[in-house]
């Protein structure tokens, strides 16, 4: 995989006009590398700053609007939040993939190549921003596996609170769910391009965030359920071995539509406010 840390980049800073006696909103815009406009929403308190905690959304779910991004404010930590390329969110995807998100019959560049780049890009730009401050990363699924390409590349990420981590040990996951909502686009790549077998399974070991796991020595604060998951839970399992400092928080099943409004957040929220 050909990514690239500290990229040499241009990028836009506007305020957003939403009124708030303590906190700041700016959207920052820059340049993908293949030209799509990528978009960052930050909410900054107007007070001393601890650090900026990096939000990145699960596969094809809104990022948190402006009053979530708030509710850090009052811990004194900034808030960004990427929208992932050609998802649910306002950034551009220029580049063709005709079985999305994980491969293309034509292109060399596997989609979620571009939002690794896009991640690190934005961890970044948030260096250039609030130099010296600590970064904290949090996901929920594809957020997760984003949130570990970004600390395996970048020190100035300190802590990860992430959870039910997507894209690990993808093949093997893959190859016994075929048939999952999740990797229907795969099996469908399958069965148009039999001849192209080698072309998919090398792509989708290049994205596998279990190539980038055993390098992070940062802590994890991982939100784990034995019910409800997307990814497999031997399949989480196998990455948590493979972290060096990861601090589990067990729930009985994970509601997507509020996890990181409810439990997780609160506890996310708990740990800083002892920091």
């Amino acid at each position: 995989m050909n990514l690239e840390k500290n990229r040499k980049l241009v990028y836009k800073e506007n305020i957003i006009d939403i009124p708030h006696p303590f906190v700041q909103y700016k959207k920052i815009i820059f340049e993908g590398t293949d030209g799509s406009q990528i978009e960052v929403d930050l909410a900054i308190p107007k007070s001393n700053i601890k650090g900026v905690i990096v939000d990145f959304p699960e596969f094809k779910v809104k990022n948190k609007d402006y009053l979530n991004l708030t509710k850090y404010s009052m811990l004194d930590y900034a808030l960004a939040s990427l929208h992932i390329r050609g998802q649910a969110g306002n950034s551009e995807n220029n580049t063709p993939c005709s079985h999305f998100p994980f491969l293309d019959s034509s292109s060399s560049t596997p989609y979620f190549n571009l939002v690794f780049q896009d991640a690190l890009d934005t961890i970044s730009i948030i260096e250039m921003l609030f130099p010296n401050k600590e970064i904290l990363v949090t996901g929920l699924g594809q957020g997760a596996a984003i949130s570990i390409v970004c600390a395996s590349y970048y020190d100035s990420v300190k802590e990860l609170f992430i959870s039910d981590c997507s894209l690990c040990d993808i093949i093997n996951t893959y190859n016994n769910n075929k048939k999952a909502p999740f990797f229907k686009n795969i099996y469908k790549f399958e069965s148009d391009f039999s001849n192209k077998l080698d072309y998919l399974y090398s792509t989708l070991n290049s994205i596998d965030v279990l190539n980038f796991s055993n390098s992070i020595t940062q802590k994890v604060h991982y939100g784990l359920s034995y019910l409800d998951t997307k990814t497999p839970i031997e399949t989480q399992l196998i990455l948590l071995d493979t972290l060096q400092d990861v601090e589990i928080q067990h729930y009985l099943f994970l509601d997507y539509k509020k996890i990181f409004q409810h439990q997780f957040d609160d506890y996310i929220l708990e740990i800083l406010s002892n920091k």
